[in-house]
């Protein structure tokens, strides 16, 4: 049996109304999924209620930065267990809730900097990740072995776990005067990669089929991108000067596609993973990015640089042109950006490692 979203609340009796602050809450991004998750919610519901906690309540996500406002309103009024199910930005997005700063605020012109203050809304509360996208890199990177309904049968026995997260300040796209803050969990891409991740979700109002969308953005994208000149400062002090085709700034191994982006990476030590593939022409950039396929080290290091460190500045010295950035699989804005890592201060539940990956 399958229900509508504006029918999923009423389909469903919840066991407790978020009486007991130990509660788990499931944050639901019924889109998710290519619409699936909320289009077979009851008949998953039938199947994994019995091995959700006796306190519990669904709550789902209707517009953009749901899971953000949502999850902080749980966190201050002292819930602890939030679920969240969905793909890379709705996780994302209820990640980003844990945190308390202002997403958007008005950029200083002369310096470009991050606050370094990173607070949790409520230090106790927990992360439970139930993959529920069409991609799941995160999971991915995560190395789960499970998702969706077989990820939510197991969500009382998820193991905990403390993990880096990455704090980003990046440029409004059409208010340069202002920036927004993100938290990102995986990865964000800089450049040619974060531009086919904006042509897919424009061209995927159109076209629903996430393939043909990827496919058809990579073909406009890639044979007339153009490497931009950028200042890169790496911990404040090393300063690279450089074109970039692509620049990644990962706290996960994967990107979309199973690129293996960073093989150093790991979501507890520490560091930021920054790949820079410098200047590269038409499909060339395609090669390149078959260099990403899982390799310890990059076979041309004059092509494709790789960092470890704990804060990462973009800045772009072509004032005129656009470098879009995108985190965990969603656009968010431009260069200039800068990034710092945040060790081990995010507690999140999820399954066990798979053994192979």
């Amino acid at each position: 049996m399958k229900t509508s979203r504006n029918k999923l609340s009423d389909s469903i009796t919840i066991s407790s109304n978020l009486q007991k602050l130990d509660d788990m809450i499931l944050l639901i991004n019924p889109n998710s999924q290519g619409g699936n998750t909320g289009k077979n919610w009851t008949d998953t519901y039938r199947n994994v209620k019995k091995f959700l906690p006796r306190h519990h309540k669904i709550i789902f996500t209707k517009k953009a930065n749901d899971g953000i406002s949502m999850t902080r309103r749980l966190l201050r009024k002292g819930y602890k267990n939030i679920v969240a199910v969905g793909g890379d930005g709705s996780i994302n997005e209820v990640a980003n809730g844990f945190f308390d700063f202002d997403s958007q605020q008005t950029r200083n012109s002369i310096e470009f900097r991050l606050d370094p203050s990173l607070k949790l809304i409520n230090p106790k509360g927990i992360l439970h990740v139930v993959p529920s996208g069409s991609r799941n890199v995160l999971a991915r990177s995560l190395e789960l072995k499970n998702q969706g309904v077989e990820s939510l049968i197991r969500v009382r026995h998820m193991k905990r776990r403390k993990i880096d997260v990455i704090a980003a300040t990046i440029t409004d796209k059409d208010n340069p005067s202002l920036t927004h803050d993100r938290i990102v969990m995986n990865a964000a891409e800089i450049g040619a990669g974060a531009e086919i991740i904006d042509r897919s979700k424009r061209v995927r109002g159109k076209v629903k089929n996430r393939l043909v969308s990827t496919m058809a953005s990579i073909i406009a994208t890639l044979p007339s991108y153009n490497s931009n000149k950028c200042d890169i400062i790496i911990d404040k002090h090393k300063k690279i000067s450089s074109k970039m085709t692509m620049g990644i700034v990962a706290n996960g191994r994967f990107l979309g596609g199973g690129f293996k982006a960073a093989p150093r990476a790991k979501f507890s030590d520490g560091l930021l993973d920054i790949i820079i593939l410098k200047n590269s022409g038409s499909f060339k950039m395609i090669d390149k990015l078959i260099e990403l396929k899982g390799t310890s080290t990059y076979k041309y290091e004059e092509d494709i640089l790789y960092y470890q460190a704990s804060e990462v500045k973009f800045l772009p010295k072509e004032r005129d042109v656009t470098v879009t950035v995108s985190v965990d699989g969603e656009p968010i804005g431009m260069l200039p950006a800068i990034f710092k890592i945040y060790h081990n201060i995010l507690n999140i539940k999820s399954e066990a490692p798979s053994a192979i990956i």
